[in-house]
């Protein structure tokens, strides 16, 4: 579920659910979250990468987890592994970066709003597409996009779906820089070298304050998210991936 590479003080993490995009179930959850937490208690790493393997950076969440038809504790247990796995983001004290080494659909695009840079390969996707799903956003996306790449460049995402590629990633904040694919985690390592060599207490003193003021108000965009979203899937709402594919 999760490759771990330690490169000197960089801890590299790599989702490796590529049969299914490295779409989100609660095992890739409770996989990546024990990774970051691992990353956050191990004095030696200083930085982190998060990429992920094959045409995939992550394809969203696996829809299977949210049929209103499955297992209601199998939903309840898929909701504690995403919270643990949105904590794990939220509490990283240490500088974490992101390479998208291709889709980035639904929360492989929100999550990025907890990175502190995100390298992009230059044939990279970015998607939100949560009006063609039927459903609401995520991850207090509502807010971090906003703060990312303005109001309305984070109106377009959200209302239209539209897949949107890494050079206007770039022009509009969502990413830090384009990078030839095949040069993408190399280059995203190196930058990570570079600021892992500075002191451990000073990077995650900076990424405190960095951190702390977003906190408050990402959280009440994802209170508002939820309960969004939970009314319109007790509505049923939820549309099938090619339905949305159609939009």
């Amino acid at each position: 579920m999760i490759e771990v590479e330690s490169h000197e003080r960089v801890r590299l993490l790599r989702l490796a659910r590529e049969a299914k995009l490295n779409a989100f179930d609660r095992e890739l959850y409770r996989a990546a979250a024990a990774a970051l937490e691992d990353a956050q208690r191990d004095p030696g790493v200083h930085a982190v990468v998060l990429t992920g393997r094959g045409r995939a950076f992550c394809a969203g969440v696996d829809l299977a987890e949210l049929e209103p038809s499955g297992d209601p504790e199998g939903r309840a247990d898929f909701v504690v592994a995403a919270e643990r796995f949105l904590g794990a983001l939220e509490a990283c004290e240490l500088p974490l970066l992101a390479a998208v080494n291709g889709m980035a659909i639904g929360i492989g695009t929100t999550l990025l709003g907890y990175a502190d840079l995100v390298f992009a390969a230059r044939s990279a996707l970015f998607r939100t597409p949560f009006a063609s799903l039927g459903v609401a956003p995520e991850l207090g996306s509502s807010w971090r996009l906003p703060q990312l790449v303005g109001w309305q460049n984070a109106a377009w995402m959200l209302f239209s779906s539209e897949w949107i590629g890494a050079e206007t990633a770039v022009a509009t904040g969502l990413a830090y820089r384009a990078v030839e694919d095949a040069q993408l985690e190399a280059e995203t390592l190196d930058a990570a070298g570079l600021i892992a060599q500075h002191p451990r207490d000073s990077l995650r003193a900076i990424k405190r304050t960095l951190r702390e003021w977003r906190r408050a108000p990402s959280r009440e965009a994802l209170a508002r998210e939820n309960a969004e979203f939970s009314a319109l899937l007790a509505r049923g709402s939820l549309r099938s991936p090619l339905a949305a594919r159609r939009c």
